[in-house]
């Protein structure tokens, strides 16, 4: 089987269908490694996305290129990522989730970090840049074809780091993740922005690591395309807010744009930059525990033909099924109607 040309503009070429092969090998091969009660994590779009890798390579050589496998082919996303679950002390109950993102498309490769919001509560900012620089650093300096070997390397010196934290440090352990909805506010000021355009990768990825890792950290979900959407909740303090309450949260995602476009986007030409903010609601119920790029996952995903109205229908049901009204929202923020 031999990899046919990527037919989107907006995705890197998906990867031979050997290094394919391989890095389902490492996932089924770390999937038996974790496979304790809650010792791996996979969000239903990764695990959708492993499904369709799978089905890829097991199409036959006489149906490349035809609708099917074009179809199939582009449905594969830029990577997989699984959440493992890293312990330093068992009996002090010492742990951290270690992302690792196992690429799909582009160049074969793996990266792992700790996300800052899912971090576990005795972990400050500054430890979890010191464990994020470690991951990247043991990477390196490993192996680059054994995948696997080089993830239980970079385990090993997250769990051997752990065990030196000083027991100050180690008060108050959660694992983090279990957190996340604990502590988020009932109620969130939110604001959808239309982008006339929105698909590079790692300015993607630079929008939905700023969200998580803000002060406070924001939710809502990026969709890319032409054009692109965007959607921020911040945090209220009540349900009622007061006037300062609003301004505050205006404020920071002013601030969050404006280090996106110094930053991130320091590469653009200032016409290129354009961001509308088409609807703000000022206090509303959250409706989204994270921020993702949801462009790929399957429930959301622009059918194949970006200029029809009904391109955007699965996105109509998941927000309906996030509690908010899809169709209404999407025709006043995209200016689009008559849905399918």
């Amino acid at each position: 089987m031999t990899s046919s040309p990527a037919s989107s503009s907006t995705k890197p070429p998906i990867l031979p269908p050997e290094d394919l092969a391989s890095t389902l090998s490492s996932i089924e091969l770390l999937s038996a490694m974790w496979s304790g009660t809650d010792e791996l994590h996979l969000s239903p779009a990764d695990e959708a996305g492993i499904t369709t890798v799978a089905e890829y390579l097991q199409l036959p050589l006489a149906s490349l290129g035809d609708a099917k496998s074009v179809q199939l082919k582009e449905r594969v996303g830029e990577e997989v990522v699984l959440g493992l679950r890293v312990r330093g002390d068992p009996d002090a109950g010492q742990e951290v989730w270690v992302n690792v993102g196992l690429k799909l498309r582009g160049r074969r490769g793996v990266r792992m970090w700790v996300s800052g919001k899912d971090a576990p509560s005795w972990l400050d900012r500054a430890t979890v840049e010191e464990i994020n620089a470690m991951l990247e650093k043991s990477l390196k300096e490993e192996n680059e074809e054994d995948v696997v070997g080089q993830i239980l390397s970079a385990v090993e010196e997250v769990s051997e780091f752990l065990l030196t934290l000083p027991p100050t440090t180690k008060a108050n352990m959660t694992t983090g993740r279990e957190d996340v909805k604990e502590v988020q506010s009932t109620h969130v000021h939110r604001t959808w922005y239309y982008l006339p355009s929105l698909s590079t990768p790692s300015k993607r990825s630079d929008i939905v690591h700023l969200a998580t890792t803000s002060s406070p950290p924001l939710t809502g979900f990026l969709l890319a395309g032409k054009p692109g959407l965007i959607v921020l909740e911040h945090p209220l303090p009540t349900p009622s807010p007061t006037p300062a309450d609003t301004t505050t949260a205006a404020n920071n995602l002013f601030a969050f744009w404006s280090n996106i476009k110094t930053i991130s986007w320091s590469d653009i030409p200032s016409s290129h930059k354009k961001i509308s903010d088409k609807l703000t609601e000022t206090s509303v119920p959250r409706a989204f525990v994270g921020f993702d790029d949801v462009t790929d996952w399957p429930e959301t995903q622009r059918g194949s033909e970006r200029g029809r109205k009904s391109d955007l229908s699965k996105m109509v049901r998941w927000l309906d099924g996030k509690g908010v009204q899809g169709k209404w929202v999407l025709e006043r923020v995209l200016g689009v109607g008559g849905w399918e």
